[in-house]
């Protein structure tokens, strides 16, 4: 009798969170990008799994999950940020709701900072644009100026061609994003593991609001215009491939600033350097959010309106009466 209550009792217990977050990740490989599942895999691998892997799903309590948190401070290797500790927990809480489990812990409190974003001054800006427009026959030249005045993401520029470019109109349509990601096999198992095998997935845009159409400024397209190829031909080409892949662009546009003599910058800022711009010549928030392809205004306004060093100064010089 004793031992036919241990086995029911065992049928009722909750399952292991590793087979939980199993569960929760083969399910969502049918919906999810391959970036996404790739994200999530690697996160439920590195630290989801290896520390609470091994408890029932009911044992993750708000105390089991702060201190698996605060586990996450002293991992080995590169120091986490809050903001990335919230999302590794906030995916703990998702496999947990997946599973059904009704009481879900709530999400530890996170000391979040919001750093000044220190984006290249106009000097920079301008010395990299005379670059630019002296080497318009290289294609990686063309698709650094069209995120400068498009502010359009890396993997987009990548996956760009020349079809997406409504020449007439004067208009840009995102419709892809170019990444390379882990190849898994059916079971969720890296291929060939510790291999590292990887490859290029050109896929749809990052959200349902990243698919979007760009008006192009008048001065952008009549330089479009006269460097125009082939509808199927991609905007940055490759030395060996008919596209560029994001590492390839990420260090030619290194390359470039260095030319250039500029201090390198991760090649993002040319995307929040053109959503700082519109802000400070007055373009509506609404309008920039739909350009950079952000769900929602206010997405845009918590990344951007903010002050910034440039703004600081012009601030204190429509004060200051001292002459020069």
């Amino acid at each position: 009798m004793d031992d036919l209550k241990a086995k029911a009792k065992e049928e009722k217990s909750s399952p292991l969170l590793c087979e939980c977050a199993e569960r929760w990740l083969e399910s969502g490989r049918r919906y999810w990008k391959p970036t996404t599942y790739d994200v999530y895999r690697r996160i439920a691998g590195r630290y989801v799994i290896p520390e609470l892997g091994n408890y029932r799903a009911d044992e993750i309590t708000p105390e089991k999950l702060s201190g698996f948190s605060d586990g996450l401070s002293k991992s080995p290797g590169k120091t986490l940020s809050d903001r990335y500790k919230k999302y590794i927990c906030s995916l703990v809480r998702r496999i947990l709701m997946a599973e059904g489990i009704q009481i879900c812990p709530q999400l530890p409190e996170f000391h979040i900072v919001h750093k000044e974003m220190l984006l290249p001054g106009n000097d920079d800006l301008n010395r990299l644009e005379e670059y630019l427009l002296e080497h318009l026959e290289e294609s990686t030249c063309l698709g650094i100026l069209l995120v400068r005045y498009t502010g359009i993401r890396i993997g987009e520029l990548c996956a760009l061609k020349w079809g997406d470019i409504d020449l007439e109109r004067g208009i840009l349509t995102v419709r892809r994003n170019l990444q390379r990601v882990r190849i898994y096999e059916e079971d969720g198992a890296e291929a060939g593991a510790g291999s590292g095998k990887t490859k290029i997935s050109v896929q749809l845009p990052k959200t349902a609001n990243s698919f979007r159409i760009i008006p192009l400024a008048d001065g952008l397209l009549k330089i479009l215009r006269i460097h125009a190829r082939g509808p199927q031909e991609y905007m940055v080409s490759g030395k060996h491939t008919e596209w560029a892949e994001v590492r390839t662009v990420q260090y030619r546009f290194a390359a470039i600033l260095k030319k250039c003599g500029l201090q390198p910058f991760h090649f993002h800022l040319l995307r929040h350097s053109f959503a700082s711009d519109c802000i400070h010549r007055g373009c509506d928030i609404k309008s920039l959010s739909e350009i950079l392809g952000h769900s929602s205004a206010q997405v845009t306004m918590n990344i951007y309106v903010h002050s910034n060093m440039y703004v600081k100064k012009e601030m204190m010089n429509l004060i200051c009466e001292i002459a020069e």
